[in-house]
């Protein structure tokens, strides 16, 4: 396993939490947007972007988790 400096695990947690609003922003704000053309394909986009979200927001959260400021 690599060990990663105190700075690195913050970049790290950076980058994960942008890509936890990007996903955000895909399965919630981009449905407004684009207007699924079924009910199906909006729950899909709601629920995968949220779950997607969420992970990657928790493993963000992971990585800084005991790290001191």
């Amino acid at each position: 396993m690599v060990k990663l400096s105190i700075g690195q695990l913050k970049q790290a947690s950076e980058i994960l939490g942008n890509l936890a609003v990007a996903w955000f922003s895909a399965g919630i704000i981009s449905p407004l947007l684009v207007r699924p053309k079924t009910l199906s394909e909006l729950v899909s986009f709601v629920v995968l972007g949220l779950g997607m979200s969420v992970l990657f927001t928790l493993v963000s959260l992971s990585l800084v988790k005991g790290v001191k400021s």
